[in-house]
């Protein structure tokens, strides 16, 4: 039986986020972490990103800050803390030649709007593009690892879970490199974020309330086999997990995204949050 993960803190984004109330609509899909004590997060209905305090307490160092872009919202957030750079994931837009493409929108970490960048994937439908993004730097090269929402990229439900790996070209665009198919271990009805640092990355799942653990061989771009490890969410009430980042190596920040008109009253009780959990017995 999968291990619970540990709550370690959690509070409501409206309680958060100045101007903001019960009411509000704060739909979070995206977390990334700028260092140890700060967040940033999207949401999949505003063209906002906020940056909230991890102590979690409402301080004046919460924020929220205008991100334009060619779609409505965002489906996640990565950060490459070295060259100050923030990337925002368009699910999926259609392109000039008239197929459904994941976009990237690239700001520096004042929000100054830099560029926005074609992912070549296709898909099929406008709303199970990529759900979950990654940027990591080996060597003189750069990479983004993007999570498709559907199994085997599609709209199906099973079938097995895959990782769109991108690097950066010279020329300041995101070229396609290789996929990552995800183990059985980590099958899931759907999957909705993606973590890394540190040669470890975590897929979570939404529909499935899980979360899945493993090594990354950050030569060969794929997954370490046999490493991976699965976990559940402390309740059923979180059923609309959207984001994940790592804090340490055995803790992470996740943001909820908004309960459904047909999911149980409970989930409104974890819905459009941010939380904290620690990774029992991890490796």
């Amino acid at each position: 039986m999968a291990k619970k993960l540990e709550l370690i803190r959690e509070e409501k984004l409206y309680r958060l986020l100045p101007g903001r109330k019960k009411s509000s609509r704060l739909e979070a899909s995206g977390v990334a972490l700028s260092d140890q004590s700060t967040a940033f997060v999207v949401f999949d209905n505003l063209n906002w990103v906020a940056r909230i305090d991890l102590s979690l307490n409402n301080t004046a160092r919460n924020e929220l800050l205008p991100a334009p872009s060619l779609g409505e919202g965002f489906e996640d957030i990565a950060i490459d803390k070295d060259h100050h750079k923030v990337f925002c994931l368009v699910e999926s837009v259609e392109d000039f030649d008239g197929h459904l493409r994941g976009f990237i929108a690239e700001y520096d970490i004042d929000g100054k709007y830099l560029r926005c960048t074609r992912l070549h994937t296709q898909f099929e439908k406008a709303n199970k593009g990529f759900e979950g993004l990654a940027h990591l730097r080996h060597g003189n090269e750069e990479w983004l690892y993007a999570l498709c929402e559907g199994n085997l990229g599609t709209s199906a439900k099973k079938g097995g879970g895959r990782i769109d790996v991108f690097v950066r070209g010279t020329d300041g665009t995101w070229e396609g490199s290789h996929q990552i198919k995800l183990p059985k271990q980590a099958e899931f009805e759907d999957y909705s974020a993606l973590a890394y640092e540190g040669g470890q990355i975590a897929v979570a799942s939404q529909s499935s309330a899980r979360l899945w653990v493993a090594r990354i061989d950050e030569e060969k771009k794929d997954i370490v086999p046999g490493s991976g490890r699965r976990y559940r969410f402390p309740s059923r009430s979180y059923a609309n997990i959207e984001g994940i980042a790592w804090l340490s190596a055995d803790t992470i920040v996740a943001v909820s995204d908004r309960a459904k008109s047909n999911q149980p009253d409970r989930c409104k009780k974890k819905d459009q949050s941010i939380h904290v959990f620690r990774i029992p017995d991890l490796y």
